[in-house]
């Protein structure tokens, strides 16, 4: 359990998991390694690779789209967009009650960025006008991860609010399944989003696409949501070319907690984090050593019953555990720094 999920003194935890480093930096755990050897055939740095994607997909437009996606992912893709018909039929086919969780989410997003303070105005002075106008981006290119999960709540979180700022045209990108197909759930969530145009591409790849354009996918003025590790280079290397909203990614999460708190509602909350990705990082800080002892079991038990055990083994390991620390005020200051 302890290779699992590690418990730190304060001390130790500043020297390894809380240690600030960029995705440069991040360790390249050995399934990344592995995975970069098994498709270019050559040990390249991830940052190597993305630039090889981007350079492919720039000169080959929609025919690199197609080649990266069977050699990363092992899908042979027979269109690139979603058809209208299938963004309806999607919806269908998706459980009322999670369309119903589904829209109450968009209708709560939608509320909170609609009291958003974002008006022009203009002053005039003796010296002349002062002022800002405010106008919404032309099309925006929604990124929404999936390789290990389909995660309808990143495309309605990232799409909504350009819907309420007036962005003339949303499209998303988002890998397939394994079965050459976008995720019911993921559709479903388009279809409230208002979204009419979605792309099965995934990766790097898809970031490349929108940046600069293919012969199916549109150029962008900017790409927002979250991503992994490649996604994440991706989107610095054509930051320029297109805006973006900022580097999203591996996911990371903190956790405060005393003695009081429900170990097995801690371990679940770390666990959703740590299975998003191999370099995501899940951390408890507690005051309590007895704590952090209940939720490394609680989190070994819990993992015997989950699917994706190569990422959450893997992220827990390397870059995960708890932390313990003398009192809540230490805790706020490690939250903090």
């Amino acid at each position: 359990m302890s290779a699992l999920f590690a418990i730190y003194d304060l001390s130790q935890a500043r020297e390894t998991i809380l240690k600030r480093s960029v995705f440069d930096e991040l360790p390249v755990s050995k399934t990344i390694v592995q995975g970069i050897e098994r498709v270019f055939g050559e040990t390249l740095s991830p940052h190597e690779a993305v630039r090889q994607i981007i350079a492919s997909v720039r000169e080959y437009g929609d025919g690199a789209l197609y080649d990266w996606t069977e050699r990363i992912e092992d899908i042979r893709l027979d269109t690139l967009q979603v058809s209208s018909e299938e963004l309806t039929a999607s919806h269908a086919r998706t459980p009322s009650e999670a369309i119903k969780a589904l829209e109450l989410a968009a209708s709560r997003i939608i509320d909170f960025y609609r009291k958003q303070p974002a008006a022009s105005w203009l002053d005039s002075t003796p010296d002349g006008i002062l002022g800002q106008i405010i106008r919404p981006i032309n099309r925006v290119g929604v990124y929404v991860p999936g390789g290990t999960a389909p995660l309808p709540s990143s495309l309605l979180m990232s799409a909504l609010p350009a819907r309420v700022a007036g962005v003339s045209e949303i499209v998303v990108c988002t890998p397939a399944g394994k079965d050459g197909k976008v995720p019911n759930i993921i559709l479903a969530a388009a279809k409230i989003a208002g979204i009419e145009r979605v792309f099965s591409v995934g990766g790097a790849q898809a970031i490349a696409a929108m940046a600069y354009g293919t012969q199916t996918i549109p150029q962008v003025d900017k790409i927002v949501g979250p991503g992994n590790l490649f996604v994440m280079l991706a989107k610095r290397e054509v930051f320029g070319v297109t805006g973006i909203d900022g580097l999203l990614g591996p996911t990371e999460t903190m956790i405060i907690a005393d003695e009081g708190a429900n170990p097995a509602y801690l371990a679940a909350d770390l666990l959703a984090q740590a299975e998003h990705d191999v370099l995501a990082q899940a951390i408890l800080v507690t005051t309590s050593k007895v704590l952090a002892e209940q939720v490394a079991i609680h989190i070994h038990q819990q993992a015997e019953q989950l699917q994706r055990s190569a990422q959450f083994s893997e992220s827990l390991a390397a870059r995960s555990g708890a932390v313990i620390v003398p009192n809540l005020d230490t805790a706020f200051e490690v939250a903090n720094e």
